[in-house]
């Protein structure tokens, strides 16, 4: 398939090679296909087309590939091909395109992807020549890692290449095109591209996990040799097996790469797959090793996105556990108790005698880091130890810990970069410190590159196997993996370790909230403030836990305690939201106010605002009017890009209370398209159908949410579904979700 190198394409525009061509018009071919509005052709070639597209119920441009009629002859291929996409969409990992959907129009079939801007790495090599040794293996970092992902969701990708591997406009690296390879396979019994083909699959072989590992050594070898290893396309068995035996080593034509990268493109490339690289995690550790890992280089710093702020009436208990998990993810660092700062796992002094006492007050001022201001002071007191002594290991890789605790806070890239450098320059400075390989590790794990945050933490825990800080980190790698129960066991670990330490109990609430033990999480909290009762943010998460258990009155008392200690305008917003369910709708508007006069962009306490007017009855018109507010603020953000599903269905529920219809119901759509099964996206969009007057939408998402662990409290509180609660179908659709539950 053609392809144009200067324009964006999301799923690759490349089944076989070919000229640079020119994006064509969409009325070249067809004007639309199913509900898609085809507005250009960018790629085309023996199985499909790529188009860019226009999706009407999402909004926004996708690129839609296009299988040519008659590409899938029957139903049980169909069936296939959509198991297969349904389980590649289950795959969420930074370096994949995310596959929206597959469907049949006009006998054709269809799969829709992000529209990527970009070019590919084929384009790369052709336009700038080849890679340098450590780029290519940043690349292929990626590459494996995101492949990774794709082996554990059970699924091969088949046709790994160059064509099918893009860097996009901001220097991401995704890895494209699932699915249609396997089409190729059903229709030649050949799996993938034949330069990238290990040598089994021209005798007949299956493809497996260690053809997906050859074609990533072809993939490497490519672009840091510009060709193919051996060049296979036309060749039967036999002249297949002649070309392998002929096929020119790598430290031929580069024989200035390093020795380790030469060596792991050799063994990804090995003829007999049981000597290859036996997964793509492995690969992924061959080339951190070539790269010198743990490097920061290593770790992107590419900008994240910040995750949802929302503490308004309608929404803070919405997001209970995003909160949960933000909160404690900025509270704890991982550094070294005063009392052990001046020695190394083996005893040797890690901090001169000099500047011990500026390393104690500095560590007292961090194991406060619940309050910004003492992180702030302590990186003040680490850098002028720096001063003094330019080479203080210990130091500087606690330097390197307190930036990346203020980067939780304030999101500012340039702290994420200092962090890392400085934890790097630490761990050169002092190998046997495990401190650096911590904060490293918290670094790939907060940006879920898990196997690199694993080798890091297992680092740190072999130099100090009694770290609590280093169980701590290794939790976190766990909760970024997805496995909750793991990071209990490790936060408890890290209590063992530390009893004293307020870190690991409020760690360990909040781990247990995320596992639906809330009773847990309540207490571990409370034991967590018995240990530093001026964390107020600690107390912020406990009125979470309470809300949640439906213990309104200590949540009130949890909330004004926080306020107490720290007030802002987001825990104002929030005790608003307590008040406006408890039927305070006076005090709750006050509130809110407050939280506003203190950041009037804060567009949560706005929305609270609306509702504590309009459920009091009496206020139409101002409740109106803040809703009107709310969406100028988040229309705001939308514009720069927050898209994630609960913020798009908050925003629908505030179109519907300003009057809008027609737009609320469009990010509705939209919010749950992109996250359906997520009970706080079905319990707003709910809401927001009840208030447009379409109950029969209404009721299986609210009764969904329901049964699924969305708060009761708020439902049963909230005014404006009093009719949908007294309904018989939806007591009928709650029984119907609670039954399929069990």
């Amino acid at each position: 398939m053609n392809e144009d190198p200067t324009i964006p394409i999301g799923l690759s525009s490349t089944i076989q090679g070919g000229r640079a061509s020119t994006p064509v018009p969409a009325h070249a071919a067809a004007a639309a296909w199913g509900s898609f509005t085809l507005l250009a052709r960018v790629g085309h070639g023996g199985f499909g087309e790529v188009y860019r597209a226009w999706d009407p119920h999402l909004q926004r441009e996708v690129a839609l590939k296009l299988l040519l009629p008659g590409a899938v002859s029957g139903e049980a291929e169909y069936e296939a091909m959509l198991r297969e996409a349904r389980a590649l969409a289950s795959v969420r990992h930074p370096n994949i395109v995310p596959v929206y959907g597959i469907d049949r129009h006009d006998g054709r079939v269809g799969f829709w992807t992000d529209f990527v801007r970009g070019k590919t790495l084929s384009v790369l090599v052709g336009e700038q020549g080849t890679f340098g040794a450590r780029e290519a293996a940043l690349i292929g970092l990626d590459v494996a890692r995101a492949l990774s992902a794709v082996h554990r969701a059970g699924l091969l990708h088949r046709d790994i290449k160059a064509e099918n591997v893009m860097r996009e406009e901001g220097g991401r690296i995704l890895l494209m095109d699932f699915g249609l390879s396997a089409l190729e396979q059903r229709q030649t019994n050949i799996a993938g591209t034949p330069n990238y083909m290990a040598p089994e699959l021209f005798q007949g072989g299956k493809s497996t996990v260690a053809t997906d590992m050859y074609a990533m050594g072809v993939l490497l070898y490519f672009l840091v040799a510009g060709h193919y290893p051996v060049r296979l396309g036309g060749l039967n068995p036999d002249g297949a097996r002649e070309a392998f035996s002929k096929r020119k080593p790598l430290m031929d034509l580069r024989p200035d790469l390093p020795e380790s990268l030469l060596r792991t493109v050799s063994t990804a490339m090995e003829m007999d797959p049981a000597k290859r690289f036996q997964s793509a995690g492995q690969l992924a550790n061959a080339l951190a090793e070539s790269l010198g890992t743990p490097a920061p280089a290593e770790i992107s710093v590419a900008p994240q996105p910040r995750p949802a702020a929302k503490t308004g009436s309608k929404w803070i208990f919405a997001t209970l556990l995003a909160t949960m998990v933000l909160v404690a993810g900025c509270l704890i660092w991982y550094g070294r108790r005063a009392s052990q700062a001046h020695v190394t796992a083996d005893g040797k002094p890690a901090v001169g005698a000099g500047s011990l006492d500026q390393f104690q007050k500095a560590q007292d001022l961090f194991l406060h880091s619940y309050k910004e201001t003492n992180v702030a002071a302590a990186v003040t007191a680490f850098d002028a130890i720096l001063q003094g002594d330019h080479d203080n290991a210990l130091a500087e890789a606690e330097l390197g810990a307190a930036h990346f605790i203020q980067y939780k806070y304030s999101h500012d890239q340039g702290l994420l970069e200092k962090a890392a450098a400085e934890s790097d320059r630490a761990r050169n400075l002092n190998p046997d410190l495990a401190v650096p390989y911590i904060t490293l590790s918290r670094i790939a794990a907060y940006q879920g590159k898990t196997e690199m945050a694993m080798q890091l933490v297992t680092t740190a825990l072999d130099k100090e196997p009694r770290s609590a800080e280093a169980h701590g980190a290794l939790a976190e790698v766990y909760e970024a993996q997805g496995k909750g129960a793991a990071a209990i066991a490790e936060y408890q670990k890290a209590k063992d370790f530390a009893p004293e330490d307020w870190r690991w109990p409020v760690s360990l609430g909040v781990a247990e909230f995320g596992q639906g033990n809330v009773a847990n999480s309540i207490q571990q909290l409370q034991e967590g403030i018995r240990l530093a009762d001026d964390n107020a943010v600690a107390y912020f998460d406990l009125s979470i836990a309470h809300m949640q258990s439906n213990q309104v009155n200590e949540a009130q008392k949890d909330l004004e305690h926080s306020i107490k200690l720290d007030p802002t305008d987001s825990k104002y917003a929030a005790l608003g939201s307590v008040l406006l369910l408890q039927g305070k709708y006076d005090d709750s508007a006050m509130l809110e106010k407050k939280a506003i006069d203190m950041n009037r962009n804060n567009y949560d306490a706005w929305s609270d605002l609306g509702a504590a007017y309009r459920w009091s009855g009496n206020k139409p018109q101002l409740a109106t009017e803040a809703f009107r507010q709310a969406i100028q603020l988040e229309e705001a953000e939308h514009a720069k890009g927050k898209k994630d599903p609960v913020f798009l269905a908050g925003l629908a529920q505030d179109y519907a209370d300003a009057g809008n219809s027609e737009k609320s119901q469009v990010l509705a759509r939209q919010a749950l398209a992109l996250d359906p099964a997520n009970p706080t996206v079905q319990y707003k969009a709910g809401e927001t159908y009840e208030a447009l007057g379409q109950r029969e939408k209404a009721i299986p998402l609210i009764a969904s949410a329901v049964a699924h662990g969305y708060r009761v409290y708020e439902f049963e509180k909230n005014p404006e579904l009093a009719s949908l609660r007294a309904d018989p179908a939806f007591a009928a659709k709650l029984h119907e979700e609670k039954a399929k539950k069990k």
